[in-house]
């Protein structure tokens, strides 16, 4: 009988340890913009997770003033669990993210998405290796060039001061091997740099154009789209661990369904953030077909030399041999 009441004992004093497991919650980090389409897809995200799993699991949803470089440090101490990463903040942890930088390497989103499942795996192992775990992907639009004075080709982008992400000095130096003139920023900070004639062109989708406030400043855009922006969902292992075999399938269940409906959102947000921008002084300059046949010639040649250097010899030709494979079929 008395060993009988020492395990009833032992087993209430477990129990609400084995409660607390079962339980997580989690605080996102982002530099997205509040109620822009991305926040609004986090924030489904975050109710189906707590929705899902009976409460088990809470999401916080919580931008930054900071950059992505703060989010990840801050994630090494637990805080935040989860962020949700653009470009650049990927291609920080990973030179193999710069494949996904490549302009005109892909024509639609759909050959996008191919190429981006079939380096799935190499990434996530890549993402591991820094404690993270990989939820799903993002999307946030097709890059095109917005300047303060016309660029009609390489030649006027090269006259600009452009803007590129702070932390990148491999991309700087390309840059200015290249003949243009970069000025690394913070995403953070690219308005400001703007407002002070710091830098007078960008590369940007459309909807971050306009959400970022950055267009005024950059009354002309390029009407020839170089390229998707990816970005991505992470969690810290650590966090990870935590949470139940069930459970983490409806999270990674919820992830892509948010990483659907943002290939889905995404591209017609782009062309309706077109219209207002145009409305507000927006000159969109378009270019005749052999004219952009020239400018994707140029360019070509110019990031010849970002296999083995700025993208991991393996992973650009793993993404080449999966691009021409879904232009095959």
């Amino acid at each position: 009988m008395k060993a009988l009441r020492l395990a009833v004992v032992a087993l209430l004093l477990l129990s609400p340890a084995l409660l607390v497991a079962q339980r997580a919650n989690l605080r996102l980090g982002t530099i997205l913009p509040a109620n822009s389409v991305w926040d609004r897809s986090l924030k489904q995200m975050a109710s189906e997770w707590q929705r899902a799993t009976d409460g088990r699991v809470r999401l916080q949803v919580r931008g930054t003033t900071g950059d992505e470089a703060t989010i990840i440090r801050r994630m090494r101490l637990n805080n935040p669990q989860v962020a949700a990463l653009t470009l650049p903040g990927l291609t920080a942890l990973d030179d193999a993210f710069n494949v996904f930088g490549i302009p005109f390497f892909f024509e639609s989103d759909e050959e996008a998405l191919h190429v981006l499942q079939a380096l799935t795996p190499r990434l996530r192992e890549a993402l591991a290796t820094h404690g993270l775990v990989l939820l799903d992907w993002g999307h946030g639009g097709w890059v095109h060039v917005f300047s303060a004075r016309p660029v009609n080709g390489i030649d006027d982008l090269r006259g600009t001061k452009l803007f590129t992400a702070a932390g990148d000095e491999g991309m700087v130096q390309w840059y200015r091997q290249n003949g243009f003139q970069p000025v690394p920023l913070e995403l953070t900070d690219v308005l400001m740099g703007l407002n002070t004639g710091l830098i007078d062109a960008y590369l940007s989708p459309p909807y971050g154009a306009l959400v970022f406030q950055w267009y005024r400043q950059t009354s002309h855009m390029l009407d020839v789209p170089m390229g998707p922006l990816f970005g991505a969902t992470v969690m810290t292992e650590r966090a990870w661990a935590r949470i139940d075999e069930a459970d983490r399938e409806s999270l990674l269940a919820a992830a892509a369904a948010m990483r659907e409906s943002l290939f889905a959102d995404v591209p017609r947000q782009d062309r309706e953030a077109v219209e207002e921008m145009r409305k507000r002084g927006l000159t969109v300059t378009a270019v005749d077909p052999a004219a952009a046949g020239v400018l994707r010639a140029q360019v070509a040649e110019l990031i010849a030399t970002w296999r083995g250097d700025r993208v991991p010899a393996d992973i650009f030709d793993a993404a080449v041999a999966a691009r021409d494979a879904f232009r095959a079929n």
